[in-house]
């Protein structure tokens, strides 16, 4: 055999392995696809509904609670059936970049992965492909904006918005954009965080809610009560709870639970699905936030909390500013503002309260985080240790201070390490002090009006993030009988948090410190 005849041997062995076998029959058939061709073993109803949507509705939108297999339905299922069986063009989005790589594409790559030998083509890591009709892409979120999807025309098009809650208006406009053939297909699916998104909008249209309850993991442990709150039925109570309410650890669970949830599961022909839902999560989260709260509403309950008209700082004004700062790099962020110094803001507890401290680099806020008191002599000085403990890791900046209370004996020792430091008197007058009843009002307000315009950028806040959402949404303004703007008084906030919006308050401090003139450095 000459060198010739091997070389074309070998081309026409790898034109076979790439082309892979033909799927195209599976089209219109997204569930017997991921039954038979991927052998899922199971797809939850909830799933198989999605994928019958996509397939016969234009536009799927999917508000979902926590842990029910979004990305699975999204990565592992439905790029691979557009690609191979529709052979049509599929391209995903979401916010952020760890969104897009880590997760999505994470079950997109696993699911090629699984099926390569399958399938053929090849894949990269964002991006599978067949030929130049059946592929599938990702942007990221830097790559991304209204521009993106801009002459993306084809006659089988998926697009594909996950977390889509923290889509901005311009992608999903440019994403609707592109929906002109009859078989274009647009699924938007995410956990419904904060009304007025786009992603809000369109669930108000037609929308799929697939609250926690109907998952097989937990479903067979909860029954809806009389006020229509989903708990733990009477009957298992005593074999998952103890005492005092909490969940036991599993493998403490009475024989009674895991019999009764095996005998479920059986039913269904069903198992339980590792990383998904589980009833420890959902009864923690009853705990930490409570029934009726935001994060249950959204989270376990998969319905869009509503903004209060009268939130200082709604929910989508947060989600904006998180998305603004994932379309760069942290690093991209410090090359942009490194001509700014840091600001700090304190908000000093008084022994029932956390202290809290947040961390603005000009337009950015970088961190926001708290800090349990004790309620004895030495709680202001451990407020101060904050402060000192963060500038010796970020740099010194000008810090201010809640300068009431017990805040001032944390002041004068942060002024006496020669910060730049100044106390902040909310109960003071505004500068304008026809709009605004006290300088409160007006610093709140100065933050609200950034974040609408899209000025600031909110870094990942990691535990911190729904803390600090909720802290801004829960804190409303009214109107004085003057039309002066006022924050209402701070115990009826602390009554709807169930706590004190400590970091709230911080990261307003933090925005508004400047470096004034202190004494001590006179000397």
């Amino acid at each position: 055999m000459t060198p010739k005849t091997v070389a074309i041997l070998r081309r026409n062995s790898l034109e076979r392995k790439s082309k892979g076998r033909d799927f195209s029959n599976y089209e219109g058939r997204p569930v017997e696809f991921a039954y038979e061709v991927l052998e899922i073993p199971y797809l939850t109803p909830d799933v198989v509904a999605i994928l019958h949507s996509v397939r016969d509705n234009k536009v799927t939108n999917v508000q979902a609670s926590h842990g029910i297999g979004k990305s699975h339905v999204s990565g592992s299922v439905l790029i691979p059936y557009w690609v191979f069986a529709v052979q049509g063009l599929c391209i995903t989005t979401a916010p952020t970049e760890r969104q897009v790589k880590q997760i999505l594409w994470s079950e997109a790559r696993k699911s090629y992965g699984l099926n390569k030998y399958k399938f053929g083509g090849r894949s990269g890591e964002l991006f599978i492909k067949l030929n130049e009709d059946a592929r599938a892409f990702g942007f990221t979120s830097r790559s991304t904006d209204s521009n993106g999807f801009q002459g993306i025309h084809k006659d089988k098009l998926l697009l594909i918005e996950d977390e889509a809650c923290g889509i901005s208006p311009e992608i999903d406009e440019g994403a609707d954009s592109c929906l002109v053939g009859s078989n274009n297909r647009m699924l938007r699916i995410g956990n419904p965080l904060a009304d007025g998104t786009p992603f809000a909008q369109a669930c108000k249209r037609s929308h799929i809610r697939i609250p926690a309850w109907t998952h097989p993991n937990v479903a067979w442990a909860y029954r809806e009560e009389s006020d229509g709150i989903h708990r733990i039925k009477p009957e298992l109570q005593e074999y998952l709870l103890d005492d005092q309410g909490k969940m036991l650890d599993r493998e403490n669970w009475g024989k009674t639970a895991r019999a009764t949830m095996e005998e479920y599961l059986a039913r269904l022909g069903a198992f339980e699905i590792k990383g998904a839902i589980s009833v420890e999560w959902i009864e923690n989260a009853r705990i930490k936030y409570g029934e009726g709260s935001a994060f249950w509403e959204s989270r376990v309950e998969a319905r869009f909390p509503l903004d209060s008209g009268q939130s200082i700082i709604p929910r989508r004004y947060f989600l904006m500013a998180r998305v603004k700062f994932d379309q760069l790099t942290p690093s991209e962020w410090s090359g942009k503002l490194k001509r700014h110094k840091p600001r700090y803001g304190l908000d000093v507890g008084d022994g029932g309260d956390d202290h809290a401290l947040s961390r603005w680099q000009g337009s950015v806020l970088w961190s926001v985080r708290s800090q349990p008191t004790l309620g004895d002599e030495l709680d202001t000085g451990r407020a101060a240790a904050m402060v000192t403990a963060n500038i010796k890791q970020h740099g010194a900046g000008a810090v201010g201070v809640d300068n009431v209370g017990v805040g001032a004996g944390a002041l004068d020792i942060i002024k006496r390490e020669r910060v730049y430091a100044r106390g902040i008197r909310w109960g003071l007058a505004a500068k304008d002090k026809e709009r605004f009843a006290n300088l409160k009002a007006e610093q709140f307000w100065q933050v609200r009006e950034a974040l609408e315009k899209r000025e600031l950028a909110i870094a990942p806040l990691d535990d911190y993030e729904e803390e600090l959402m909720e802290d801004w949404a829960n804190t409303f303004y009214e109107e004085t009988a003057r039309g002066q703007i006022k924050i209402e008084d701070k115990a009826k906030t602390k009554q709807r948090l169930g706590r004190s919006p400590n970091c709230g308050d911080a990261a307003i401090y933090g925005y508004h410190a400047s470096p004034p003139i202190n004494p001590l450095l006179l000397t």
